[in-house]
């Protein structure tokens, strides 16, 4: 293991180092449709999959703010790649949720660098039988690349026959950690963007679950980190924005270079970069951008104080940080397309990293993370209107 120390080489820093590296190897990621094991375990020693992991057991512990910096850059490079790492950091905080007991002696005894994938949407049942639980399901897209120890997946509480329903009025879930080998995954990942994240389908069949292997989604941290002490639907969010900011930085920067040397059909006499239309348009995107940006870092940094000092966000500003999350994600989407547009019929080939990352930022954009629903929730706080407690 290479943990990186404070005062020597960050994890950014080091992530900088291999950037150019994924960048130029974009292509080659794409068609084989996995990031390549080299490059794994190059961004493992950087200690990008052991961002939030508690220091305890050798992780880096970062703020979600630093550690949205490293997702960016490395989305900056390529898309899938940041997705990866997305993915790969963001089991931490959800692994948290079991005891310690588990995550001192099933999940870090060999160290921080204990990797998972799953799904957090509900698409399994599990029934309650001595010990523990009964698990069957398919979840869908369970992103990761990389070889992983543990499988995890959220599941429906049934009670003779039916879900079991909680004080709110939404069935009970239990979270199933199961050990990497008990999982079907099956080849169903055929997608338009980020298709190098390998976000294929699992398969649990009558998995027997020990009661100390299912654990809250939704409820509170084994051990005390600042990250883990944010709600894990508020806490994991801001994560998915640094990637679309990352993608949309890149297609900026990807237009930037072409309008050196691109010279309109009709207008041969003259580059692109010398249009003053262009120019203005291109302005306005890098403005917006910034804008995105600014917004999720002050809402960003809002959370990571209210964690820091250990006192639950007050209910508007929860809003308004998952509004944020829902916002950078259609801005992005719309820079990116605007930066498409801008580069006429060149972006349309598929040696153009502007056509991958057009289809990266749809792909990521689909995610539940990103839906406009939570409008309509901070609308109503904001004049007093009721809302369902599940939706706070």
């Amino acid at each position: 293991m290479t943990t990186t120390e404070v005062g020597t080489t960050t994890v950014l820093d080091a992530i900088r180092a291999l950037t150019p590296e994924i960048a130029q190897r974009a292509d080659e990621i794409e068609k084989a449709q996995n990031v390549p094991a080299d490059l794994l375990k190059k961004l493992a020693d950087a200690g990008a999959f052991r961002m939030f992991v508690a220091r305890e057991y050798g992780g880096e512990e970062m703020s979600l703010p630093d550690a949205m910096a490293v997702i960016e850059e490395v989305a900056y490079a390529d898309g899938s790649t940041g997705w990866t790492v997305m993915i790969g950091a963001d089991f931490a905080p959800v692994l948290a949720r079991y005891s310690k007991k588990v995550l001192d002696e099933e999940v870090y005894p060999d160290g921080p660098n204990t990797m998972a994938r799953g799904a957090f949407a509900p698409k399994g049942v599990a029934i309650p039988v001595d010990g523990g639980y009964l698990v069957k399901g398919q979840w869908p897209m369970a992103s990761g690349s990389y070889e992983h120890e543990w499988i995890l997946g959220n599941c429906i509480v049934l009670k003779d026959g039916m879900p079991e329903m909680t004080q709110m009025g939404i069935p009970a879930m239990k979270m199933v950690l199961v050990p990497a080998e008990q999982a079907t995954f099956l080849q169903t990942w055929d997608s338009v963007g980020l298709r190098a994240t390998n976000s294929n389908d699992f398969i649990l069949d009558d998995v027997f679950v020990p009661e100390h292997h299912a654990s809250e989604f939704f409820g509170p941290a084994g051990i005390d980190s600042t990250m883990f002490r944010i709600p894990i639907k508020l806490g994991l969010a801001p994560t998915h924005v640094a990637v679309v900011i990352g993608i949309a930085r890149g297609a900026l920067d990807d237009v930037r270079e072409l309008a050196k040397t691109k010279r309109p059909a009709f207008n041969p006499m003259m580059r692109l970069a010398e249009d003053p239309v262009f120019q203005f348009r291109l302005g306005q995107l890098d403005t917006r951008l910034a804008a995105v940006r600014a917004l999720a870092e002050v809402e960003t940094r809002s959370m990571w104080e209210a964690a820091v000092a250990g006192v639950p966000g007050e209910t508007l500003d929860t809003l308004r940080q998952r509004a944020m999350v829902s916002y950078a994600h259609t801005e992005c989407v719309a820079i990116v397309n605007e930066a498409f547009a801008l580069a006429g019929s060149s972006a349309t080939y598929s040696s153009s990293a502007l056509q991958r990352r057009f289809r990266d930022i749809r792909t990521a954009a689909q995610h539940v993370a990103a839906s406009p629903e939570i409008y309509q929730v901070l609308g109503a706080v904001m004049v007093d209107e009721p809302v369902p407690p599940a939706a706070l």
